[in-house]
C-alpha cells in the first residue's frame, strides 16, 4: 500500500512539473528570469521549510494512523507544490544571476581597429586592415 501510494506521488510531481513542457502554458512567475530581492528570498525559503516541515508531520500521522489515504494524498500533495512553487521561483532567479554574472565577465568586443579605424568582425582577434591585435588587453 505504501508504495502505491509513493509511485502515486512520484507520478503527480512527475507529471506536475513536465506539464509546462507539453502545453506551452506558463504562469509568468516561475518561468521568468527575474531576481528575487532578499526579502522575497526568505519568504520563499519560510515557504519551503514550512511545506517540509507539514510533509513531515503529515507522514508521521498518517503511520500513526491518524489520517486516511485519501487525506494523506490530498494534504501531501498541496505542501508539495508549495514547496515546488518556491522551489521553482528560486530556481529561476539563481539561473537569471547566473546568466547576469555570465554577461558581466563576458569581455565586450572592439568594433573598430583603434590603430588604423577599419572595421574588425565579431570574433576576430586582429584587426584585418593592419593586423593589430584587438584583444582589451592590448587596447588598454
Amino acid at each position: 500500500m505504501t508504495i502505491a501510494i509513493g509511485l502515486l506521488m512520484v507520478v503527480l510531481v512527475v507529471a506536475y512539473v513536465a506539464l509546462p513542457f507539453f502545453t506551452g502554458e506558463t504562469d509568468g512567475q516561475t518561468t521568468a528570469l527575474r531576481t528575487v530581492s532578499a526579502p522575497e528570498r526568505e519568504k520563499l525559503e519560510r515557504q519551503k521549510r514550512e511545506a517540509y516541515a507539514a510533509i513531515k508531520e503529515i507522514e508521521f500521522d498518517y503511520r500513526m494512523g491518524k489520517l486516511s489515504d485519501a487525506d494523506f494524498t490530498a494534504m501531501r500533495n498541496k505542501f508539495m507544490n508549495e514547496a515546488l512553487q518556491a522551489i521553482a521561483v528560486l530556481d529561476a532567479s539563481k539561473t537569471a544571476q547566473l546568466k547576469d554574472a555570465r554577461q558581466a565577465r563576458r569581455p565586450s568586443r572592439i568594433a573598430f581597429c583603434p590603430a588604423c579605424g577599419h572595421s574588425v568582425p565579431p570574433r576576430a582577434n586582429f584587426c584585418p586592415g593592419c593586423g593589430q591585435s584587438v584583444k582589451e588587453e592590448a587596447v588598454a
